[in-house]
């Protein structure tokens, strides 16, 4: 298929490992030149050699997405560049976990600043560019919390359903421009914080990884952690002019784990 992505340019947030990376390294291989947005320098690093790998044009920028100046310097360092954005791919790491009972307005404050305002901000930035070329993609990393919320993952709860909210809300609006935007909500994946977490686990429970594993994907469908790449998959089809109709949706790729209908 022809996804008609050559030599365009996307900014991918936390995307020096993880979901991000795969969301990053996909597009590449697609022809795109990658703004690669992280807080560790040594991880972007080490990710911006294997994206040139591919063969495509890289920027790293070692950034907190939460902070409004840093957003401004992502969209001014790209456009200096490469002279525009035609994607954006909006992902940070998730708010503190914990029950209503747990947070705090701290807490709240912080997540709103790190999920919810630091995704309006990035595209507010980047929307002129795309509008100015008719043509442009937004995509937003969630979680299926957004689809069914967690107990214990208040803040996540609120504040990721905020995004999607937000973008169902604009997305009428941006198509009529040329630019789609939607949101992506992950379920498990074999992340290194997920690898970090289960070798914690076996630890603790006195077992191996392995077993544990085993034991941490008995109630998947289907029973296995899924590959980020996955991931990185779909939010290639989504940048694309395949999906140039699909807009204002949320979609989660969660291997059949959540139980409602939408």
């Amino acid at each position: 298929m022809k996804l008609n992505l050559e030599g365009k340019t996307a900014i991918i947030g936390g995307s020096s490992k993880g979901l991000g990376k795969a969301c990053a390294v996909a597009v590449a291989r697609e022809g795109v030149n990658i703004v690669l947005c992280a807080r560790n320098e040594d991880n972007l690093i080490e990710t911006q050699k294997e994206i040139e790998a591919i063969g495509v044009k890289t920027l790293a920028l070692t950034a907190d997405m939460s902070d409004a100046k840093d957003n401004q310097r992502i969209v001014s360092e790209t456009v200096k560049r490469f002279g525009s954005i035609d994607i954006l791919v909006n992902n940070s790491g998730g708010p503190k976990p914990g029950t209503f009972r747990d947070i705090s307005e701290d807490d709240l404050d912080d997540a709103y600043n790190s999920v919810l305002k630091y995704n309006i901000r990035m595209i507010n930035l980047c929307l002129p560019y795309m509008e100015k070329k008719g043509w442009g993609r937004i995509i937003n990393i969630a979680s299926v919390t957004v689809k069914e919320p967690a107990p214990n993952m208040v803040l996540s709860n609120i504040f990721r359903s905020a995004v999607a909210s937000y973008s169902k809300t604009i997305s009428k609006e941006l198509i009529s421009k040329g630019v789609t935007i939607n949101t992506v909500c992950p379920g498990y994946f074999k992340t290194d914080r997920v690898t970090q977490l289960m070798k914690a686990r076996s630890v603790a429970e006195g077992i191996s990884v392995e077993e544990y594993e085993q034991k941490a994907i008995q109630n998947f469908p289907h029973k296995r952690y899924m590959d980020p790449q996955e991931l990185g998959d779909m939010v290639c089809y989504l940048c694309s002019d395949l999906a140039r109709s699909v807009n204002g949706t949320t979609i989660q790729i969660d291997g059949g784990l959540l139980s409602g209908l939408l």
